[in-house]
């Protein structure tokens, strides 16, 4: 099952799958935006540099801390 979606940053149209991540948030009424996967990273890339974090630098086990 998939489901036709509009993104919210280009406005252009999109087939999600079930095994997109976005697919149960948006199914399951949770959020009602979608951005597709180029404005996600153009936004991302956008906010790395405005703020010089990377959010790559975070501890993968969820401790919210720096890792050097």
């Amino acid at each position: 099952m998939s489901l036709e979606v509009q993104c919210f940053n280009c406005n252009g149209k999109f087939t999600l799958e079930h095994s997109d991540p976005q697919y149960a948030k948006i199914k399951t009424k949770q959020t009602k935006y979608y951005v597709c996967k180029s404005c996600n990273s153009s936004i991302k890339g956008e906010a790395i540099k405005q703020t010089g974090f990377d959010p790559k630098l975070l501890d993968p086990k969820g401790y919210d801390k720096l890792v050097p």
